[in-house]
């Protein structure tokens, strides 16, 4: 049998079931492991983590969204989940009363940490734990495509545990993740990943307590951004 090539960052591509099994353990190493070259690959335009332009499109979208409530957020707590070295955090914060960064990854924590962000602070913890830490926030954010990544297994509990750490009457949640309907028109179109339909994850969300959920992105894109409102 032929070894797996190794992914940009030397590393064994990830296995679905370290996900879908909450092998945290192995999913910290290896975003461990990615953290010392996160921003600079960020900042290349032509890393695969801006495909379909899908970085650029999620600030956009959550910009907006906060824009309409802004009275609202700049009283509240945003959290980012999965907040990596803190690069969304650090684009949303400055509409916010204060931020909150969490991930999995303790080097990704200490790398957002470093860049000392206005009204910011950062958590090693996970996103089955989250309502433990948070309750009533006013928004809460994730650009990294969790639903995704945990999969149909988890994701209508994670759903519940965004849910119950928003304030009710006028929380909000803003995530992403794989569009089914454009699996394969990309390049990548990894078989570790769930790509979801817009009308599985709007079931799951109202199932989750939600008292609305709206998808933003036209069919073609490789990921949707979905509002959830409580």
């Amino acid at each position: 049998m032929n070894p797996r090539a190794k992914d940009l960052y030397g590393l064994d591509p990830s296995l679905r079931t370290d996900y879908e099994s909450l092998r945290l353990d192995l999913v910290r190493s290896r975003w461990d492991a990615k953290a010392g070259r996160w921003d600079r690959d960020l900042a290349d335009p032509s890393c695969h983590l801006h495909e379909d332009d899908a970085y650029r499109r999620f600030l956009q979208i959550v910009s907006a969204v906060v824009a309409g409530r802004a009275a609202f957020c700049r009283r509240r707590l945003l959290v980012d989940l999965g907040c990596g070295t803190g690069l969304v955090l650090a684009h949303c914060t400055g509409s916010f009363a204060e931020g909150l960064g969490i991930d999995l990854s303790p080097r990704m924590v200490e790398a957002a940490r470093q860049k000392r962000i206005p009204r910011a602070r950062f958590e090693v913890g996970n996103a089955f734990d989250l309502s433990r830490s948070v309750s009533r926030a006013g928004a809460i954010v994730s650009r990294g495509v969790l639903l995704s990544h945990y999969g149909r297994p988890w994701a209508p509990a994670l759903l519940r545990e965004v849910h119950r750490s928003l304030a009710p009457g006028g929380g909000f949640a803003v995530l992403d993740f794989l569009n089914a309907a454009a699996r394969h028109r990309y390049a990548s179109n990894p078989d570790n990943k769930t790509f979801f339909s817009a009308g599985e994850v709007r079931s799951l969300a109202l199932q989750a307590g939600f008292r609305r959920c709206f998808c933003f992105g036209e069919p073609h894109r490789r990921s949707l951004v979905v509002l959830l409102e409580c």
